[in-house]
């Protein structure tokens, strides 16, 4: 079955498992930046404590600020100098980061990824009061990079994204330690605020015209 999501369809998966990489062991390190490989897509992420940063490689010069301590998200239109916020979604994918999630995992192996050896576990996840929605997930902790998760295949349970149980495989490549920098979750001074998704990426046509140019998964 080939891989073709829509970028709304493939923007959505990221927003519920970009931040499921992070760390779970303790001590691991909460400032790097990355290339996040999924659904055949790349696109260059950012982390520096509860900020996450994304570049849509879907829509050109869209990028997203994921604010965890401040609930809520931005997205910036770097070509039209353009912003817009909203309320974090409350019932999005967990992240086995958050202190109100439960994680109860086993570790079953060990395997080089990337290079990196890993120690391989099998998990299962859930919020604190929300026992009954468990997610399923084998990942892959990076020994040399203090236990970051480079790989994760996460099974959301039915109704999340469709009616049936779904797969969902991220990697974590190009790993920099320590690179991530506070202006990276800023806002630009000289962007305009906007109320809606199509006033920020400058009207209907050209939202059109950026979603022909969409490039293809590998």
């Amino acid at each position: 079955m080939k891989r073709n999501p829509s970028a709304a369809i493939w923007a959505g998966l990221f927003f519920c498992f970009w931040i499921i990489p992070g760390p779970v062991s303790a001590g691991p390190p909460e400032n790097y930046t990355a290339t996040l490989v999924m659904e055949g897509m790349s696109m260059p992420i950012a982390r520096m404590g509860d900020k996450m940063r994304s570049e849509n490689p879907m829509m050109q010069g869209m990028v997203s600020l994921h604010l965890n301590d401040a609930q809520k998200t931005i997205m910036m239109s770097s070509v039209n100098k353009t912003y817009m916020e909203q309320p974090s979604d409350a019932k999005a994918t967990p992240s086995i980061d958050d202190p109100r999630v439960v994680v109860e995992k086993k570790q079953i192996g060990s395997e080089t990824i990337d290079g990196h050896p890993c120690t391989k576990y099998d998990s299962v996840f859930y919020m604190k009061d929300n026992p009954s929605e468990k997610y399923k997930a084998v990942f892959w902790e990076a020994q040399d990079l203090g236990g970051l998760i480079i790989r994760n295949e996460t099974t959301l349970p039915p109704g999340k994204m469709g009616p049936g149980e779904r797969r969902a495989v991220t990697e974590l490549k190009d790993v920099k330690l320590g690179a991530a920098k506070a202006s990276m979750f800023e806002v630009p001074k000289d962007y305009r605020k906007v109320n809606n998704m199509m006033e920020m990426m400058g009207g209907m046509d050209k939202m059109k015209d950026m979603f022909k140019q969409q490039p293809k998964p590998k």
